[in-house]
């Protein structure tokens, strides 16, 4: 498919280009009920709720009691606030991705003196909430890459919080809006030095 070049979406008003069987993919009780509750807050908090009350508020509704949080060192602040918050209606676990200090040259990495010699984690921030028994973890800051590594082992539900984006103040859709940044979008990349 190529729905990033439909301009109508009649799919949104039930008139789909491409008929497709989905039903069966919600045919376990948990997908269902995650799908359904995000779409009642969606209708209800449309445009009124912020990220952070909207995650709550979805983990309310679906009656979770045990939060889980993966987040990046450079977000130790930024935790510390979310676990305030968090902690005062939910069991909160919480794992930074330094967790287990695994050497970068273990895993294969590029050592760059700039950034230190320990690698990100994120298998094991995904096994430390999986065995807390976390029933919705949520992503404050991780990598890319190092984010699909803990997705691919989160046993719970796991939503994101903020991405990174160092150059963009984690706002990464600002690339997309910006036409002096999207005009360079694309180029490869090069490497620094020093």
């Amino acid at each position: 498919m190529q729905c990033h070049k439909c301009l109508a979406h009649p799919c949104q008003k039930g008139d789909p280009c491409e008929t497709k069987e989905s039903l069966p993919l919600y045919e376990n009780d948990l997908d269902r009920r995650l799908v359904a509750v995000s779409s009642e807050i969606e209708a209800l908090f449309y445009g009124e709720a912020c990220r952070v009350d909207e995650t709550l508020e979805f983990a309310r509704r679906m009656r979770f009691k045990k939060l889980g949080l993966a987040f990046c060192v450079g977000f130790s602040e930024e935790a510390t606030l979310l676990a305030s918050i968090i902690e005062k209606e939910f069991e909160l676990c919480s794992v930074c991705c330094k967790v287990g200090s695994l050497p970068k040259e273990s895993v294969g990495a590029k050592l760059k003196p700039w950034v230190g010699t320990i690698s990100c984690n994120p298998a094991e921030q995904a096994r430390v909430l999986n065995e807390s028994g976390s029933e919705l973890n949520i992503v404050l800051g991780l990598c890319v890459g190092h984010d699909s590594v803990f997705y691919r082992h989160s046993v719970a539900p796991a939503t994101t919080l903020v991405v990174k984006d160092r150059k963009l103040g984690h706002n990464p859709v600002a690339a997309l809006y910006c036409p002096y940044i999207r005009k360079n979008l694309g180029k490869p990349l090069k490497e620094r030095t020093k």
